[in-house]
Parts: C-alpha cells; sequence; structure tokens
C-alpha cells in the first residue's frame, strides 16, 4: 500500500458513523404527513409547547434559545445528558464559540441548564455533559399554570354571566 492509501485508511479509521434514525412511530403519522417523510427521516427532535410559550418567563433569548434547541437535539437517551461542544454548537448557529460560551453561561446563571466538566481516558477535559433536568423542573410549574388558564378559560367560556351573554339571550327572547 502506498503513503497516499495509508493516509486515507487512516483518516477512515477517524470517522464516527452515526446511528440510524429512529422510525417513525404509528401515532406520528399525521407528524410525518405534515412534515413529509423525507423531511424527517434524517431524525427529529420533539419541543414541548410550554418552551416555545414560556421563553420570556424564563429570561431565555433568541440565541439561548438556538443554543438549548441544539442541546435538545443532541439529547438521544433519557438518562444521558447531550455533550456537544461549544464548536459544534457555534458552527449549527452560525456565531461563535464565545456567543456559544455566554449564552450557556446565561442558561446556566438563569438555573435553566448545569454544565458539568467531562474528561477523557487521559484526564483532558473535553466537552461539558449539559444537564437538562433544571429546565425540565422549571417548566413544571409554567405547565401548570398553562393548564390552569386553559381550564379557566374554558370555564369562562361556558359561564352564563360571561359579558354580553345576558344582552343576547335577553335579544333572543324580545326576537
Amino acid at each position: 500500500m502506498n503513503a497516499e492509501m495509508q493516509a486515507m485508511s487512516s483518516e477512515t479509521e477517524k470517522v464516527v458513523s452515526l446511528r440510524p434514525a429512529a422510525p417513525i412511530p404509528t401515532e406520528a403519522k399525521s407528524f410525518e404527513k405534515r412534515w413529509t417523510k423525507k423531511v424527517l427521516e434524517p431524525g427529529f427532535t420533539l419541543i414541548p409547547s410550554v418552551l416555545l410559550r414560556a421563553l420570556v418567563r424564563l429570561h431565555v433569548g433568541p440565541i439561548e434559545f438556538s443554543v438549548l434547541l441544539q442541546m435538545i437535539d443532541h439529547w438521544w437517551e433519557n438518562e444521558d445528558m447531550p455533550f456537544p461542544s461549544k464548536k459544534r454548537l457555534g458552527e449549527r448557529i452560525g456565531v461563535s464559540e464565545k456567543t456559544i460560551q455566554r449564552a450557556v453561561g446565561r442558561l446556566e446563571s438563569e438555573g435553566l441548564i448545569r454544565r458539568v466538566a467531562r474528561h477523557n481516558r487521559l484526564g483532558g477535559q473535553t466537552s461539558n455533559i449539559y444537564d437538562l433536568a433544571p429546565l425540565v423542573e422549571k417548566l413544571g410549574p409554567i405547565a401548570d399554570d398553562m393548564m390552569k388558564a386553559r381550564e379557566e378559560a374554558k370555564a369562562a367560556r361556558r359561564s352564563p354571566e360571561r359579558p354580553g351573554h345576558r344582552i343576547r339571550a335577553t335579544a333572543k327572547k324580545a326576537g
């Protein structure tokens, strides 16, 4: 084997193969219909609506939200928190590693994530693990508030004492 082929062979040994995307569950067929199988085939990430609707309440700006979305996209196993590098996050979002570092710091100071140092076999630090459990915990009470507001709105729609209801009822009797 010549030197060029040896170099190419050693480069391909460094490639990490990706796991195939999980099949789309049967209950997600409407999701597939909306987005198309072609778009979903490389993979997809589920995002709770409460997160999307509570950004202001959580003090999450657009960059922090983008970072959170990327972290969530790397959260493949329930028990294994994500550990994307700042470089990868920056490349995906289109910002510098310093911007990622500041955004991660703000997410941590808001109590939404917890950084955990990660080390390789030789003791050198690698990318951090980003524990998203604090985010999930903070979303719980917000979800409760949203459900309570939904129930109150539903009750108000059914209430005979809502504004204008008596006027309409009186108008129907007179007509």
